[in-house]
C-alpha cells in the first residue's frame, strides 16, 4: 500500500467477509483468522508498526543554511491506507471487543490494544483448562462422553497456541480413571511401547 493502486489492490483484498470475529475469548483464532489477509494484501507492516507514520512536514535547509518546512507527500497516503486497515479491523471484531477500543485512532493502536487487552484474560482461561485437565474425573461418564470432553480440553489449548502432545493428554485421562480400572491401568503400564490415544480409546470401550 506504498501507492494509490496498491492501496485500491488491499482495500479490494480486504472487503473479505471476516466470520471468526474478536470476542474475550478466541484472540488467538482471530489473529490467525485476519493475518494472513492482511500479509497477503502486504499491509502487515501497519498494524506490527513495521511501516511508521511519516512526518507530516518535509523540512529541508537552503544553501544558506535556512530550514523551510513543506507538507510531506507521503503522509497524507500513509494516513489514508492506514485507516483503511483500520477501519477493516474494526470490521472484525465483536460488539464486546468493539465498545473498548473506541478511541483507538491507528491501525497499529488497535492491533496493540487487543492484544494487552485479552492477554492476561487469556493466560487465566489457559491455566482454567489445565487445571480442569488434572482434575478431571470420569466418574459416571461414559468413555465416548470422557473422551470428547478432555478431548474438547486439549482442542481449546491449542487454539490458544498452548498444545499439548498427546502423551500429555493420555496421562491425564489415566489418571481420571477410578479403582475399577486398575486392571487396566496396571496393563498399560506394563505396555512396552505408549498406546495412541485411538488405542487407549479402544481398550477403555472393550473394558467397560
Amino acid at each position: 500500500m506504498s501507492s494509490s493502486s496498491s492501496s485500491g489492490a488491499s482495500q479490494t483484498t480486504l472487503n473479505g467477509q471476516v466470520t471468526e470475529k474478536l470476542t474475550r475469548t478466541n484472540y488467538v483464532l482471530w489473529r490467525t483468522h485476519v493475518t494472513p489477509h492482511l500479509r497477503g494484501a502486504g499491509i502487515f507492516g501497519y498494524v506490527d508498526g513495521t511501516t511508521p507514520e511519516p512526518a507530516k512536514l518535509h523540512v529541508t535547509k537552503d544553501k544558506d543554511g535556512k530550514e523551510s518546512a513543506e507538507p510531506n507527500p507521503l503522509h497524507p497516503i500513509w494516513v489514508r491506507e492506514d485507516q483503511q486497515v483500520l477501519g477493516y479491523l474494526l470490521s472484525t471484531l465483536s460488539k464486546e471487543v468493539l465498545i473498548a477500543v473506541t478511541k483507538v485512532t491507528t491501525a497499529h493502536a488497535l492491533w496493540t490494544a487487543v492484544a494487552g487487552m485479552v492477554s492476561s484474560q487469556f493466560m487465566s482461561r489457559v491455566n482454567n483448562i489445565r487445571t480442569t485437565l488434572i482434575n478431571a474425573q470420569k466418574g459416571n461418564q461414559t468413555v465416548a462422553a470422557y473422551f470428547a470432553s478432555l478431548r474438547g480440553l486439549a482442542d481449546e489449548l491449542a487454539a490458544a497456541g498452548k498444545a499439548i502432545q498427546d502423551d500429555e493428554l493420555i496421562s491425564y485421562i489415566i489418571h481420571g480413571l477410578d479403582v475399577d480400572y486398575q486392571p487396566l491401568i496396571s496393563a498399560l503400564d506394563a505396555h512396552v511401547t505408549p498406546v495412541s490415544l485411538d488405542e487407549l480409546y479402544a481398550m477403555l470401550s472393550n473394558f467397560d
